[in-house]
Parts: C-alpha cells; structure tokens; sequence
C-alpha cells in the first residue's frame, strides 16, 4: 500500500514527466496558427533569362517559443559526379504559380514529376529545426524557375503553402500566405549583331560613333548601341565578364558575347540627362582613338556626372568604321542641382 504522503509525491512526479515530455517535443501537435505568412519580390517583371526569386517571411505571431522545419537539399550527386537535377526546392515551402486564368503553371520538380512518395523524397535531404521567439521572423528565398516552367509573355499569380511540421505527425497541417503576387515574364531584349556596310566612301569620325551610341542608349533603341561595340573588346571593360571569356573557348566566348549583351541592355542605369564630347584624339597610327565626353545622369535628389572616356579601333586605315572597344568611367563631384 502507498500511504497518502507518498502517493501524492508519486502524482508530482509523474506531472513533472509529462510537463517536461511536453517541452521538450514541440513539433508534436503543432500549432499551426503560431505562424503568419507573407510573400515579397524585389521587382514584379522579369526577363525570360532571369532567375525569378520570391522571399518567404515566416512569423511567430504567439508569444511562446515556435518550432518548425526545413529540409535542404545536399547537393546529390549520381555515380560519376553529376548533379542529379533535384535542385528544387518544394517541401516545407510549396508556391502555387498558375496564370490569369486560374490554370497552375507546370511543376518541372524532379521528385514531384517521378511520383516518388514524401518519405522518400525527405529520406535524402537535411531536417533543420528552426525555433522562433515572439515575434521573430524568418526569410526564405526560392527560385520559382526550379519548380514551375513558366512562359514569356505571360502574367502569373503565385500564393505559398507552408508546411511547418512537414515528417512528423502534423506534417499535412499547412498555413497559406496572407498574400498573393502578381509578376510578368517577358521576352529577353532582341539585337542584331553587327553587319559592316559599305558607305560608299563616307567617313564617320569617332566622336560621332560615341554621340549614336549614347543617343542610342537614352532612346532606349539598343540595337544600333550594340552595331556600334566591339564585343569580343569591350567586354574587357567589365572584369565579371572578362574573366570568364578569357578562359572560354570559341563557341562558349559566343555564348558569353550574348549573356554580355543581354546585361547591358536589361541593367538599370539612372537616365541619360545630357551628354557633350569635350576632346578626341586619334593616335598617330589612326587606328586607334580616345573620346572624352561629360555625361549627366538624372537622380532623384540631384543630378550626377560623369566622365566617360571611350577608346574606339578600326582595322585598318581605309575603315570607314570606328567601333567602341573600351570605356572608362569617373565620377564628377559637387553637382548643383538647377
């Protein structure tokens, strides 16, 4: 027989147990409504080339401790070193991308597309727990690219499920994003290579190669920018690019003159306001010459300058073509807003 005073001391015991059983699994009954979540995009229009992230912001909106976890993908490789393809990322974060007719875009995820059950999926990826106090948040980036095929041209709405508890036994309780966001895929940028044509013997000095270029810029009319570079040169003046064409083959230096292409039409530059050639110089070879020239750009307190010093080469000195092969940039401080 346990007198009183001991089975009260058992019965202490035994809650003291299943307190601590209690805090010490959180993801068992998780609580679904600990979280709040929000989709963000840095911009709303993308290029066809580019990849297409949204940021996933997870919020413990309770005041008590919030657990919930993460599976990362460890970079399998098959038996000869190569990547396997299942780089996308679609477990405790599942968007939901479909177009403006309410028809979802096609999920390109390799272990969605190969039926493979969720258990095994998660058996080869790393669990990671986060834990979030009150109040913490928690920011996730994905690729949408790696999970949907999406079309140019084409408006897309996307939405998030979160699986907060996914591999334990809440793991189909979900939370949807607060959110929906609405992005545009678009065509990339076309040019036209450069094609060298007969004047018929009229000669255009460089200075007025620099002015069609940075008319050309400002007008937003890229094609006759680009007809007027020298890529396989100018790429120089852009170390990124530079150190990849420079161990590239011939065949990849192509496809490097086209990604290069693509950037300088696609970055965001402030707006040309006003530009003026100020020297030209052509050295004694006549192959080779510089042009200088005062370039101000629009900004939203006041406006910047510049100095643009543009190197051109032709081939030979009957050439009635000067193409840009170089550019070197200098701010000009202390500008008075008129």
């Amino acid at each position: 027989m346990i007198s009183g005073m001991n089975m009260k001391r058992v019965y202490t015991y035994i809650t003291i147990l299943l307190s601590a059983f209690v805090l010490s699994a959180p993801a068992m009954g998780g609580n679904i409504n600990a979280f709040s979540v929000y989709l963000q995009m840095d911009k709303l229009k993308f290029y066809a080339s580019e990849d297409i992230t949204v940021n996933v912001v997870i919020r413990n909106i309770t005041d008590e401790l919030a657990t919930f976890y993460v599976y990362d993908l460890p970079g399998r490789t098959d038996l000869f070193d190569r990547p396997r393809g299942d780089a996308a990322d679609y477990n405790t974060f599942k968007p939901v991308v479909y177009d403006m007719t309410g028809k979802t875009a096609e999920i390109i995820v390799p272990y969605v597309i190969s039926a493979k059950n969720q258990k095994d999926t998660l058996s080869w990826m790393k669990r990671r727990e986060v834990r979030l106090g009150p109040g913490e948040t928690f920011t996730h980036s994905q690729n949408i690219k790696r999970i949907y095929n999406l079309q140019s041209d084409n408006e897309y709405r996307i939405r998030l499920h979160f699986f907060p508890f996914i591999g334990e036994q809440d793991e189909n309780k979900l939370a949807i994003s607060s959110n929906e966001l609405v992005f545009r895929v678009t065509r990339d940028r076309a040019y036209l290579p450069y094609q060298a044509k007969e004047l018929g013997g009229i000669r255009i000095v460089p200075s007025e190669v620099v002015l069609l270029v940075l008319n050309a810029e400002r007008d937003g009319t890229w094609e006759r920018m680009i007809k007027y570079l020298d890529l396989g040169k100018y790429i120089h003046s852009y170390p990124d690019f530079a150190r990849k064409y420079d161990m590239a083959d011939d065949y990849d230096k192509k496809n490097i003159e086209k990604d290069f292409t693509r950037y300088l039409i696609s970055v965001r530059k402030s707006p040309l306001s006003d530009f003026k050639v100020i020297d030209e110089e052509i050295e004694a070879s006549g192959l080779i010459s510089y042009v200088t020239v005062s370039v101000t750009r629009k900004r939203l307190l006041k406006p910047e300058r510049y100095k643009y010093i543009y190197k051109l080469e032709r081939n030979s000195i009957d050439d009635n073509i000067w193409l840009v092969s170089g550019i070197e940039a200098r701010v000009i401080k202390d500008v008075i807003k008129k």
